[in-house]
């Protein structure tokens, strides 16, 4: 039954793990060898014990929890589901990974059971329903050829299991493949989105139609601490290139009584269908429109006037009433924006490649100023002469005393980037520290502090908080250096499908923005990745350069020491541990006696199944009389290769204790008996080993049945018997 149910299984797993991007197969490896366990066993009952005890065994192996509170974890990844389009992150989202190979596995039992049950129509319709569902997500692409591979194994487990009769045979034939053309044509068919059809993949059966949330919690800068809800809901949806980028919706450019604050001024009120006001913080070369990023923006439930753009936004057109256009490329609606409210906004959207930004000059015009200001202070810009003592006089004129409770994050910032040689490097330097080097841990409910502001607390004693605290002290610390810098709100990629991004509120989230001459306005993302965060590091240090120079602590041949810069305030910096990979020699070691016991089963199996398709009835008896010879041999019994069916009937008798007469009467008539009654009888030897077999196991205790199966004696030349 294994021979004819790993297919079916392998189908199933196979479609389901496609729904991921990197697909994590040790996982499904694991759901295949438990949804192949039931047919291991002999007797119905003990199949549906073998399948209950798997799928506890997975819920609880999957989920690495005990199986109620894996149910729990289930539930909740379930809800997510709709929020995260196909194929997904495992990384980002790990419980709905877990979720799709426990669903696999769910629908590779069935399929099990069904050959378990010698029954064509039930793995047919397992493997349809396995495969239906992973199809249509994927899309047109994948639906044939999955489709084809289903209806393969379904075919396949029909024939290996030789479905009593050929009517029977054949409706399960027919059955299983208008099931699986169906599964896998759906996308085909028409149901998957279109310019003319709803995107049913983002639908969510447990959401309100009228919800809406806002996010304003995220980023309202009270450092209290934040929670986000168990369930997502989706809140945007962005029809743009795959390209992630962070969906922008304000700007914390203020920084007063020890909290950023959005502080903008207005521009102009104007219709929504415009070009905004110029930006002299804006490269003119990037005013060119042929070099803007148009997206599609839809309102799906977020409670919010504030209109969401990716980058510096340039241009929009939409259905709503008038916009207040903000300095720093922030607009706001006149009212809340509803569901379903549809606009194009193009923006800026700078790439440069981490070499091009290492040569951007500290040259700031006159509009950064109010970049580099905290409280009453304006810090010196990146470069200038004598800075570091012009700083520290900050720290100690009365004017600026609300100031002094920050010269840590000073003295940190200047030990960090002691060596930077641009700004660029300085930015990226603070943003690994933060990120990795650092000993900071993303929490949303930090540990209470010392009574000091909560920057300080966090940077110096706790190392704990979530984007506010990363996105809020590494702004500060910019500013500090010189280097223009302003906390950005808004929300980052989400899951991009079929050119969509889908974003929802637990996507919501602060990071920094820092300019440079030439680029203007680029994204810095100190806060350490939590599970709904995207992949993507950062607008400016996503390319391969710049991340291998942050893995690496190497940027561009430079290496910045950063335990050079003098004793720290601060607690000790420790290390980051780089998590040791498995080595491959030790997983294949380790799945030796796996691969030994599945081929143990596998040869027998096979073995079996070609002694008893013989179709001439003389060679049908002698496949029936060598399949109880093994039998016997498997259980301990010893027969001789010159044993005639007399005496093989008494070995039988005595290691299988029952009687055996009926079987050996219809081999000997079948063998020796007249042609005429040769296949009568050979049928009838067949169906009275069945019977015989069936009451041995019946018989065996667990343990007996389990060294049987193992067994090798069979599979030893001599072993077998000749014909007597």
């Amino acid at each position: 039954m294994v021979v004819a149910a790993a297919p079916a299984v392998a189908v199933v797993l196979f479609a389901w793990a496609h729904l991921e991007e990197s697909v994590s197969w040790p996982s499904f490896v694991v759901a295949g060898a438990l949804a192949l366990a039931p047919s291991l066993a002999l007797e119905v009952r003990t199949r549906f014990a073998a399948a209950l005890g798997s799928a506890v065994i997975g819920l609880a192996t999957l989920f690495g929890e005990v199986p109620h509170t894996a149910a729990r974890s289930a539930w909740t990844a379930l809800h997510d589901a709709p929020a995260v389009r196909a194929p997904f992150d495992a990384d980002a989202y790990p419980a709905l990974h877990e979720l799709a190979t426990l669903t696999a596995l769910s629908f590779a039992l069935l399929a099990t059971l069904g050959v378990g049950a010698r029954e064509p129509k039930v793995v047919a319709a397992a493997v349809a329903a396995g495969v239906a569902l992973p199809t249509a997500l994927l899309g047109d692409t994948h639906a044939l050829w999955i489709g084809g591979l289903a209806l393969g194994a379904v075919l396949w487990s029909s024939v290996a299991l030789r479905a009593s009769g050929p009517r029977r045979l054949a409706t399960g034939v027919v059955v299983g493949s208008v099931l699986v053309a169906v599964s896998g044509g759906v996308s085909l068919a028409g149901l998957a989105p279109g310019a003319k059809h709803v995107d049913w993949r983002g639908w969510d059966p447990f959401a309100r139609g009228d919800r809406a949330v806002n996010v304003a919690y995220v980023w309202d800068a009270t450092y209290d601490g934040i929670e986000f809800p168990t369930r997502p809901t989706t809140v945007l949806r962005v029809r743009a290139p795959k390209r992630a980028e962070y969906w922008r919706v304000s700007n914390l450019e203020t920084f007063s009584d020890d909290r950023w604050l959005e502080n903008l001024y207005p521009i102009a009120i104007e219709g929504p269908r415009r070009v905004l006001p110029a930006d002299p913080l804006v490269p003119r070369r990037d005013e060119r429109p042929d070099r803007w990023l148009r997206q599609i923006v839809t309102i799906e439930g977020l409670d919010e006037s504030r209109i969401a753009a990716a980058s510096q936004p340039a241009r929009i057109d939409g259905s709503f009433g008038r916009v207040l256009y903000l300095d720093g490329g922030v607009m706001r609606a006149a009212s809340t924006l509803r569901r379903g409210t549809t606009y194009t906004v193009w923006s800026y959207s700078p790439s440069p490649t981490p070499r091009q930004l290492a040569k951007s000059p500290p040259r700031y015009p006159k509009a950064t100023g109010r970049y580099l200001e905290l409280g009453r202070a304006r810090f010196p810009e990146y470069g200038v002469s004598d800075r570091a003592r012009r700083v520290d006089r900050y720290f100690t004129d009365d004017r600026y005393q609300p100031l002094w409770a920050y010269r840590p994050l000073w003295e940190e910032a200047r030990r960090r980037t002691v060596r930077a040689q641009s700004p660029y490097e300085a930015t990226l330097l603070l943003e690994r520290w933060f990120r990795r080097d650092g000993g900071f841990r993303y929490e949303e409910q930090p540990p209470p502090g010392s009574g000091e502001p909560p920057l300080v607390d966090f940077v110096e004693l706790t190392r704990a908080g979530y984007c506010q605290h990363y996105a809020g002290a590494m702004a500060v610390m910019l500013r500090m250096i010189g280097v223009p810098a302003r906390v950005a709100v808004g929300f980052t990629a989400g899951t991009w499908k079929g050119g969509v991004w889908t974003v929802t509120d637990q996507q919501a989230h602060a990071w920094v923005e820092a300019w440079f001459a030439g680029h203007g306005w680029l994204a810095f993302d100190p806060t350490p990745g939590r599970g709904l965060l995207s992949a993507v590091y950062t607008l400016a240090s996503d390319s391969a350069d710049a991340v291998a120079a942050l893995g690496t602590g190497r940027f561009l041949d430079f290496t910045p020491g950063l335990n050079d810069g003098g004793p720290s305030n601060g607690p000790a910096t420790p290390k980051a541990s780089e998590p040791e990979s498995l080595p491959w020699w030790l997983l294949v070691v380790a799945s030796v006696p796996f691969a030994a016991v599945l081929l143990v089963v596998l040869v027998k199996g096979v073995g079996r199944a070609r002694r008893l398709r013989r179709r001439a009835p003389r060679s049908l008896a002698a496949g029936v009389r060598a399949e109880l010879v093994a039998q016997i041999v498997d259980r301990g019994g010893v027969v001789p290769r010159q044993t005639t069916l007399t005496e093989l009937g008494g070995i039988a008798q005595t290691v299988l204790r029952l009687p055996v007469g009926g079987l050996t009467a219809a081999l000997a008539d079948a063998r020796f008996g007249p042609p005429t009654r040769a296949e009568q009888a050979a049928t009838r030897a067949r169906r009275e080993l069945d019977q015989v077999l069936a009451a041995a196991r019946a018989r065996e205790r667990p343990a007996a049945r389990v060294r049987r199966l193992f067994s090798l004696r069979s599979l030893r030349p001599r072993s077998e018997a000749r014909a007597g």
